[in-house]
């Protein structure tokens, strides 16, 4: 079995060592039922430690790769779950597989965030021994006070459980905001942004309007003035990094107050991208203007949980009450009640500095050591400006960019497209880290190190300018 390791690599020996074995599952070098050597012979033929071979092989076993028997030689798992891969020219008859799990490194409103397995567990017994009761739609008591403070302490947001409903996230909040609104809506959105929500518009049967947006977000003297509605992400601008400045908050509201358009924040991910205090949301700086904000657990707590909530006034509130009461699907309520006691416990603020810890990480290694190198192969790569860890690549040729596309697919990664992201954008791959979990994140980090290393090797060995 070989084996690419590297001590000069960022990832460490063992997270190489496990993102190898799984990289060699994926393209069918390593089968279900396949023997890998012991821990003491890779040692010595890699020359590294037998600890951290070791290591690697415990996190592969953790993760079900792996199967070790006492007195049996250590074997790719016999029932990992797997796929058919496609015939080449150059196998045979007989079909390898590959496991059916990929990395996607499409942008995401995720993150890494999803607190402990043990945590979650303790609220969700919390949760439980209560005596259920008549499930409220718009939300429990219960879980509206908690996000009440929550916003209090972690936003600055001066609110009564009485202006928050709890939905069954994001996207459900916006069908219930438009459904309140009418229809046959024309909807504004930003342009460039996050696609994201812009999605769920058209399949209610309202027009999407792109609107132009720049570093400071949308340009407020450019929106059209028969917009019925207007969705923005003032503290996470898509892709510019930044988040919309007070002034610029200032304009747009005094605009949507004079032009009696509803404006409808995302606010996802917000606590998670800033070191120091996140900016305010629209709604707490309105007087005149109509504002309402979605927010979700998703990125804070984990990606799993299909919960959030919408921020209105009591008046608003009270419609989107009305409209979840017919259309919404309650959300459990031992889920409401554990959600209000990780908020209630302090869990979810101290998920987000340990987040930004992380994230802080994650784009010093991007920074340090995978843009140099991309860089080195001719490749013009970028982090997105701001706190978040999206690459953006960028080729001399577009046949270079499918290949490169095309090798860390085999590998089982997943690319985003510029072109995917927003409007007449470019055709630069988009690699986005930030909603990854650490040991997909270093598997990640580990193939595409490997893929440029061998590109550059490529590129020397047949005299090219790597520099382009």
């Amino acid at each position: 079995m070989h084996l690419n390791i590297s001590r000069n690599h960022p990832s460490s020996i063992p997270t190489q060592i496990a993102a190898e074995i799984r990289a060699a599952v994926a393209n069918g070098t390593l089968a279900p039922g396949d023997a890998v050597p012991s821990t003491r012979a890779l040692a010595q033929q890699l020359d590294i430690s037998r600890g951290s071979v070791i290591t690697a092989y415990d996190q592969l076993e953790g993760e079900g790769y792996l199967l070790t028997r006492q007195g049996a030689p250590t074997r790719i798992h016999p029932e990992l779950t797997v796929t058919e891969r496609p015939k080449t020219a150059v196998q045979s008859g007989l079909s390898r597989k590959v496991a059916r799990p990929r990395i996607s490194l499409k942008p995401s409103p995720g993150n890494a965030g999803a607190i402990r397995p043990a945590t979650w567990r303790k609220a969700w017994r919390e949760a439980a021994k209560h005596p259920g009761t008549d499930v409220d739609n718009a939300g429990e008591p219960e879980l509206r006070s908690a996000i009440a403070d929550h916003l209090r302490l972690a936003r600055s947001m001066a609110l009564t459980p009485d202006q928050i409903v709890i939905t069954g996230g994001s996207r459900e909040g916006l069908m219930c905001i438009l459904h309140s609104l009418g229809t046959g809506l024309r909807v504004g959105v930003e342009d460039p942004g996050h696609p994201g929500l812009r999605r769920v518009i058209p399949l209610l049967g309202h027009e999407v309007v792109d609107c132009v947006t720049d570093g400071d977000g949308v340009v407020v003297h450019a929106l059209p003035d028969d917009l019925d509605a207007l969705l923005v992400t003032p503290s996470h601008l898509y892709p510019f990094g930044a988040a919309m400045p007070v002034p610029r908050r200032a304009e747009l509201l005094e605009w949507a107050a004079n032009t009696r358009t509803t404006i409808i924040e995302d606010d996802f991910n917000t606590e998670l991208r800033y070191r120091i205090s996140p900016q305010p949301t629209l709604s707490s700086l309105a007087t005149n203007a109509d504002v309402l904000t979605l927010g979700t657990f998703s990125t804070l707590l984990s990606r799993e949980l299909a919960a959030g909530y919408v921020v209105a006034s009591a008046a608003t509130a009270a419609s989107l009450r009305e409209i979840r009461s017919i259309l919404g699907v309650p959300v459990s309520t031992v889920t409401q009640r554990a959600i209000a006691h990780l908020l209630d416990d302090g869990v979810a603020r101290r998920t987000s500095r340990a987040v930004h810890r992380d994230l802080a990480r994650r784009r010093d290694i991007l920074r340090e050591h995978i843009v140099p190198l991309l860089n080195d192969a001719g490749v013009r790569a970028e982090l997105v400006p701001g706190d978040g860890s999206d690459l953006t690549l960028r080729f001399r040729q577009p046949s270079e960019r499918d290949q490169f596309e095309a090798r860390l697919l085999a590998a089982g990664l997943e690319c985003g497209h510029e072109s995917a992201l927003w409007t007449n954008a470019g055709d630069a791959l988009v690699l986005s880290f930030a909603h990854l979990r650490g040991a997909d994140f270093e598997q990640s980090i580990s193939f595409i190190a490997r893929e440029v290393s061998m590109l550059v090797r490529a590129q020397n060995a047949t005299g090219g300018d790597s520099n382009g």
